[in-house]
């Protein structure tokens, strides 16, 4: 169950974050670039499983594409919906991966896998689920959740292009580093670093509002960042025990 739990998370995260771009997105009113989005996320289980089982895929796909639908037709874009869509989602994954435990087993990684290269594999799994699930995920996450804080805010926030969005995803992606490496004392510097240079400017009464915006947001972000990394280095430490210090 354990591995079929991985790759199709993997899979899901890829799919969704990775291989869904913003035109997409923006598009995914129209059913065949909806129905593209869910043979995207066809094709990812089938590489990640190693194998096409009919059944288990049939149930992700319909599932996929009906949670999907009534997302984009049915719900407004607002934060409860993206949790709400992603929750079903990881609870339909879940519960193939009960029902269906040994998918793993008899896909095609099972035959062209040296011995012992398997456990490796589900770690690269793990670990790209993470990356993919800190960054891509987390960025989409803080976003719709101070979408309505930043309503409030009168004037917009100058600064670069995109600027928050990599700032956010160097972050996150350097909480994982250091605790994958066994430092997670490293995030304490970090996060000090980060209050300096984003609050230090911050000091007009009137701008209240901006400075309060920003360090919800950057708790967030620290907050995604320290929850997956440390889910992403349990993950490792199952299928690879020592590869990862215990912090």
């Amino acid at each position: 169950m354990a591995a079929t739990l991985t790759a199709l998370l993997c899979a899901h995260f890829v799919a969704d974050f990775l291989l869904q771009p913003a035109g997409l997105i923006r598009n995914k009113r129209k059913p065949l670039v909806l129905l593209g989005h869910a043979i995207i996320v066809l094709a990812t289980a089938v590489l990640f499983l190693g194998g096409f089982p009919l059944l288990p895929l049939a149930l992700l796909l319909g599932t996929h594409i009906v949670m999907d639908a009534v997302k984009v037709y049915l719900l407004p874009d607002r934060f409860w919906a993206f949790l709400a869509d992603q929750g079903v989602h990881l609870m339909v994954i879940l519960g193939l991966a009960m029902a269906f435990p040994n998918i793993m087993a008899a896909g095609w990684w099972a035959d062209i896998l040296p011995p012992g290269w398997g456990e490796a594999y589900m770690a690269v799994l793990v670990l790209l689920t993470g990356l993919v699930a800190s960054l891509g995920a987390g960025a989409v996450l803080i976003r719709k959740a101070t979408a309505g804080l930043m309503d409030e805010i009168r004037a917009p926030i100058e600064g670069l292009s995109n600027g928050g969005l990599y700032i956010g995803c160097l972050e996150r992606g350097l909480v994982l580093l250091l605790i994958l490496m066994g430092q997670p004392s490293g995030v304490g510097f970090l996060v000090a670093a980060k209050s300096i240079l984003r609050f230090g400017d911050v000091t007009n009464p009137a701008e209240r509002k901006t400075a309060e915006y920003i360090i919800i947001g950057t708790f967030m972000s620290f907050g995604w960042g320290l929850l997956v990394a440390v889910l992403t280095a349990a993950g490792v430490r199952f299928w690879m025990p020592g590869l990862v210090p215990v912090i």
